[in-house]
């Protein structure tokens, strides 16, 4: 990818900001009532319009209604599986080149059109005699648009190491581990080999539900699984209450065993991504988010968050300690310990309700930074994945101790760390 196309690409993300920055002043002036929606509509279209990681981070926004408030939550929530598709030539041309098995069956599909459209695919229903089959299919913009996205990114993490404020974070390398795992996402093959395992990881739960990949059906920018019915995200607010907590319940646990058991990672937890279904499954789909932490990230983040459940704060402290890349030279360590078990105290044993994840992430990050301690940049990606299992939760199931429903998890990805040891 040559320098120009980069230039043109940052510039088209200034300038769609600086007009939607203008167009969102203009519209609080011009109307009194119903500016934030209007508002928020013209967000979700930029976003759109941006594509590529600007789009990846529209989707996760649409989860953190605590965050952003209802009604930018709304306008983004589209994103997830309703974003304009790819014409129809592109997706042609994709499934022509991959020379997948139906191809006919598969041709018909792709001109009735998709069924859901995502930041990176559509998918489109191929009817065949004895299954019908989710065929996921590449955008070749997204490619585009998201390497040159990558390179703008890791250069203004290059930039913010400059910042006296920001000296000493590994910034370089949080953003390339970031955008290694984002670019991870064009590759098709990657993503079915994480759907089957998984699958695997999951097998013995029967309330989650994992799409089997449909061989003879995959090549390059092309996915082939099982079609499964009943999956719209508006159900899932409607369904009766107990069966809706129980389905956040299946889905938080199913997260935290692969998380803390087995280091597997779905970071990309967004509601177009996870499904209640009637019948009490759950249904998660989209494994091309995913990051599979090294075994000492995933002892150490597991002692961390067994620190948070003890209300261990020392402990925590020291976990964290024992993870620093890098440790600044006038760095008062005391003071790091005592700060951060006061942080973990405070917040031991919430509720969803009256725990805020962002809060705490942000307050531990300035921390860090404020001692010139800096952990290991894996614990990004174990924390990403929270916060968007946290904003689901937050929606359908806020009484739930989201720390201690851990639990179990944590103490057996402890056993299992001992015995490995």
């Amino acid at each position: 990818m040559t320098t120009i196309v980069i230039v043109r690409r940052a510039v088209q993300v200034v300038l769609a900001l600086v007009a939607l920055g203008s167009s969102v002043a203009f519209a609080r002036i011009r109307s009194r009532g119903h500016w934030r929606e209007d508002a928020a509509e013209r967000t979700a279209a930029t976003v759109e319009r941006l594509g590529g990681a600007f789009l990846k981070g529209g989707q996760f926004l649409s989860t953190r209604r605590d965050l952003v408030g209802p009604v930018l939550a709304h306008a983004l929530g589209r994103l997830q599986d309703d974003v304009r598709p790819m014409p129809v030539a592109d997706a042609v041309g994709v499934v022509d080149r991959a020379e997948v098995a139906n191809a006919q069956a598969v041709r018909r599909a792709v001109l009735d059109g998709p069924v859901a459209s995502g930041s990176i695919a559509c998918v489109y229903r191929v009817v065949l005699p004895h299954r019908d089959v989710a065929l996921k299919v590449r955008k070749p913009e997204a490619v585009r648009q998201i390497t040159a996205d990558t390179r703008i990114i890791r250069g203004m993490a290059r930039a913010l190491a400059f910042v006296p404020v920001l000296r000493g974070v590994p910034m370089g390398e949080i953003a390339d581990q970031l955008c290694r795992c984002v670019l991870d996402q064009l590759d098709f093959d990657r993503e079915r080999r994480n759907l089957r395992r998984f699958g695997e990881l999951t097998a013995d739960l029967d309330a989650v539900t994992v799409p089997k990949v449909v061989d003879g059906m995959c090549g390059e920018g092309v996915l082939g699984m099982d079609f499964l019915d009943g999956l719209d995200r508006d159900r899932n607010a409607g369904l009766p209450g107990p069966q809706l907590t129980g389905a956040v319940e299946t889905l938080v646990r199913a997260m935290y065993e692969s998380m803390f058991l087995h280091g597997f990672v779905h970071v990309d937890l967004h509601q177009g991504n996870a499904y209640f279904r009637a019948a009490g499954d759950v249904v998660v789909v989209d494994f091309g988010f995913v990051y599979q932490l090294s075994d000492f990230a995933r002892t150490k983040f597991t002692a961390f968050f067994a620190g948070m459940i003890d209300g261990d704060g020392a402990g925590c402290a020291d976990t964290l300690l024992s993870t620093a890349r890098a440790v600044s030279g006038q760095a008062d360590l005391a003071g790091f310990r005592r700060d951060v078990a006061d942080l973990v105290r405070r917040n031991c044993g919430r509720a969803v309700q009256d725990f805020s994840l962002p809060r705490f992430a942000a307050a531990l990050f300035d921390l860090q930074r404020r001692y010139g301690v800096h952990a290991d940049p894996e614990f990004t990606f174990p924390l990403l994945s929270l916060l968007a299992l946290d904003g689901v939760v937050k929606q359908h199931h806020p009484g739930m101790d989201f720390q201690l429903e851990a639990a179990p998890f944590v103490m057996a990805g402890m056993l299992d760390a001992d015995e490995s040891a």
